[in-house]
């Protein structure tokens, strides 16, 4: 760790395009669900592969690329990818000291840049600094240095990737912080200007996020913090689940309530369904996994909840089948997920597996 007040400010020395990994010719057809420690199943559960990897990775918030078939997340100072359909993986070093980390690698839908933080020195008055890399590890680029100077939220934050634009040309950044303060909207960085600005969001923690396949709108949840005495803050109503028009600002509350909770919304590839659970606030009992139609607004029950059982869905395989997790919750804390697949109907329900970290993508092979 460094001294408080001692910055750091080496830049990384772009790095030659490293060698590949691992073997090509990976031996699998058709599309697969991409889960847990690296694990490919079909939709049905039946064929099923464990994907080898060379080095000591465990894929933590990997970021995922459906076009490519490739991931990518840290290893230690570099960044670490891995094509999926061929097995062939890459650790492209950036990172120039042992005072520097890498922070939420996040990569383009097509899957040939990613972008990163670079965060130097340990305290929170440290230099972040944003950048972007080809998926071969050619062109590390400085496209933003020192982001925390665009934050306009109170607060020890600083600012991560969280996704792309669709055109490559915007990435959308989110805050953090080591501490427990609630991190407030989004910003968005313009690479051709190079700087960040506030993205159209309301002023509220967006909870929870997911984009909609062309990258314009994001859906979440949201709820009031409730003070407590002596004590941390508990949530409250109104919970709502909510869409944004990140190119308007435009917000419309698809769900309201008092007293039941919206979680892990998930677009459907087509743009015009969202899945998400909802959970009693009383009793903290899953009341099912649900869907709503974004043109009609109807709603759909996919799976019934229960009292002691934690539902969520990952992907959608599909218009009308999704892949989500259902685990038991002990003492309030949520053990072993087992992953399925469903119809919207409740036919066709399938076990995939145990799913103990999360559920990655879907590999169109």
């Amino acid at each position: 760790p460094s001294p408080e007040g001692t910055y750091f400010t080496a830049t990384p020395t772009p790095p030659p395009p490293p060698d590949a990994i691992g073997t090509p010719g990976f031996d699998w057809e058709g599309p697969a669900i991409i889960y847990d420690a690296l694990k490919l199943s079909n939709y049905d559960g039946s064929q099923k592969k464990v994907i080898s990897i060379d080095v000591a990775i465990w894929p933590w918030h990997p970021d995922y690329s459906p076009e490519a078939g490739r991931i990518v997340t840290t290893a230690d100072t570099s960044l670490w990818t891995l094509d999926v359909a061929t097995g062939i993986q890459r650790l492209l070093s950036v990172s120039g000291s042992s005072n520097q980390y890498i922070e939420s690698p996040v990569i383009t839908r097509d899957g040939t840049k990613i972008a990163y933080s670079l965060v130097h020195g340990f305290g929170e008055e440290d230099i972040q600094q944003l950048w972007t890399i080809n998926a071969d590890g050619s062109e590390n680029e400085l496209v933003i240095d020192n982001t925390g100077q665009y934050i306009t939220d109170p607060g020890p934050f600083r600012l991560i990737p969280f996704a792309w634009s669709l055109d490559n040309t915007r990435i959308y950044l989110v805050t953090t912080t080591d501490s427990e303060a609630s991190p407030v909207g989004m910003y968005v960085a313009d690479l051709s200007a190079g700087k960040i600005e506030k993205a159209l969001t309301p002023q509220v923690t967006l909870w929870e996020v997911s984009f909609s396949p062309d990258r314009t709108m994001i859906a979440y949840r949201t709820f009031q913090w409730v003070p407590v005495e002596d004590s941390m803050p508990e949530i409250g109503p109104p919970f709502t689940l909510q869409v944004t028009d990140l190119t308007s600002g435009a917000t419309r509350i698809l769900q309201e309530s008092d007293t039941l909770e919206y979680h892990y919304p998930v677009w459907s590839e087509d743009g015009n369904q969202i899945a998400y659970t909802v959970r009693s606030h009383q009793t903290g009992a899953e009341v099912g996994l649900f869907s709503i139609d974004l043109a009609t607004d109807a709603i759909i029950r996919w799976v019934p909840g229960s009292e002691g059982k934690q539902l969520r869905p990952w992907l959608w395989l599909s218009d009308d089948r999704l892949a989500y997790t259902e685990g038991e919750v002990a003492s309030g804390w949520s053990l072993l997920a087992t992953l399925y697949t469903i119809r919207n109907d409740g036919t066709d329900k399938h076990e995939i597996g145990s799913a103990t970290s999360i559920v990655i993508g879907v590999l169109d092979n």
